[in-house]
Parts: structure tokens; sequence; C-alpha cells
């Protein structure tokens, strides 16, 4: 519908009132996350809004792409929580400093759960410790009427692999009765040092059997499905599975033997209203 002179003019101030609310917030929000202070975003002065946050448990298991390894299985909390200042997704943090209604960019963080030990698999005997880790980084996130797309960039933030990674993940949400369908799509590219600390050998850790290699970066492709069904008023049933085809920088390690790694996770979950 073509709008009138009359109508155009009656948007012009509301416009121009709401950037520059925007920009003062954008000010504070990014002096709040160079302080590294939390404060509650700023709400309209009614007393009544409300937030909701999921919280929960449940057994994550992962397998491991290593020859003979057994797949990791670890009791994890599950957190669920978005005040469009701060956000917990699973195990991993966030803080918005820029955004509009339906985007958001962030600095956030998680953790990296791809370590091994040498008593892990008689493939890995002598091997160096490979740790778990934390990363950190920058997250840009939109969603329409079609689906949700998001881009993150995150580096290792203990230095133990000193490598960096970046994912796109596009996905829709997909409602059939009581049940919530949640699948997505993933592309995540390595660095080489990320994929040498995990899927490499060390020319001190080669063997006649094991020789020294040294990974380099690659691009890993996903399949993610995560489902939610209520159980009553404020509980909740949550499970994830995901696929990972591996990148052949990986797969011709001579410790991996699997191009898939797969993981999942169901949790049992209580919604909070505060």
């Amino acid at each position: 519908m073509r709008l009138r002179p009359k109508e155009m003019k009656l948007t012009i101030r509301p416009t121009r009132e709401l950037r520059k609310k925007r920009c003062m917030r954008i000010s504070m929000l990014m002096t709040i996350a160079l302080a590294n202070v939390g404060v509650a975003e700023e709400q309209p002065s009614t007393g009544d809004t409300k937030y909701e946050a999921h919280l929960g448990a449940g057994p994550y298991i992962q397998s491991q792409p290593y020859r003979g390894a057994d797949p990791k299985v670890v009791p994890s909390p599950v957190i669920f929580f978005d005040n469009r200042l701060f956000y917990v997704r699973w195990a991993r943090v966030g803080m918005y400093f820029y955004g509009g209604e339906n985007w958001g960019a962030s600095v956030t963080a998680q953790p990296r759960p791809f370590g091994y030990r040498a008593k892990d698999s008689p493939a890995l005997a002598g091997m160096a410790e490979r740790q778990n880790s934390w990363e950190a980084g920058f997250a840009v996130a939109g969603r329409n009427d079609v689906g949700f797309a998001e881009l993150t960039y995150f580096h290792d933030i203990l230095d133990r692999s000193t490598g960096s990674l970046a994912r796109l993940e596009l996905g829709t949400s997909i409602a059939s009765g009581r049940w919530l369908h949640v699948p997505s799509i993933l592309v995540l590219w390595f660095s080489d040092s990320f994929n040498d600390y995990y899927y490499g050998v060390r020319p001190e850790e080669s063997t006649a059997q094991r020789p020294a290699y040294s990974a380099e970066a690659g691009i890993n492709f996903a399949l993610q499905e995560f489902v939610m069904v209520p159980l009553s008023k404020d509980w909740f049933v949550s499970a994830e599975v995901r696929a990972d085809y591996l990148a052949s920088t990986i797969t011709s390690s001579p410790i991996v033997d699997d191009r898939w790694m797969l993981s999942g996770m169901v949790s049992l979950l209580y919604r909070f209203t505060f």
C-alpha cells in the first residue's frame, strides 16, 4: 500500500527519536561490556515485565573420532535465558552490545570439550594430553519469519590450542502440536593451530605405526536437530542430536579413523518466571 504524504510525515519524528535512543543505549552497553559489570537492560516503567529461564540437566554424549576411543559421557547443565542484554544457551554465555528487535551482535564464550588423554585409546598411547579449553569471541544473529542465522567467531582464550574457529548456522523453528522442532545446518572452519593441537602428531610422539602429522585448517559440515516438548505448565523435556562431517585434514591424521563425529543430549528442564 502506498503511503500518502501525510502518513510519511507522521513517521519521521518517532524514527529519529528511536535512533537517538538506540545510540544512547548502545553507548551504555559498550561501557558495561568493557567494564565487565552486569546490569539489567532498560525496561518499561510499568513494573510488569517478566523474564523466563529454562534450567535443567542431562547426560551429554559425544563420540570421539580417534582410533579405538570410546564416546564421552558427561553430566551437563542446561540453561536457556535471554533478556536482550545477557543470554545463556546450553553452556554458552553472551552479552549483547548492539542490535535491534530481530537481530543482535554480542560478545560470547563457551567451553571446548575436545581434549583427550593417552589412556583413552591404544592408538593414543604415548601421546601428550590434549586439554579441554574455553574460547571467546563475537556473534551476530538474526531471525525472520523463515528462520534464523548466526555467524560466530571464537578464539582459544586459555592458549591450549591457540586456535580459532568460525561458524555459520542456518535453521528454522517448526511447531507441530505440542512439539517444537529446530533443525539447522552448520558450516564450521577450524584454524590450523586448532586442528593440529587436537588431531596432529608431534615428532616426539611418532612411532612406526603413528607417523608425525601436522593438520592444516579445514571446514566441517554439520546437521543438527533440537526438540522440546512440555510435560506440564513449567516442566519440559528436550533433546538434541548432531552429526559433524569432518574435514579431510582431520581424517587424514593417523590417530583418526572416523569421518563423522556424533553428539547428543537429553535433558529435563524447569521454566522459571521472574
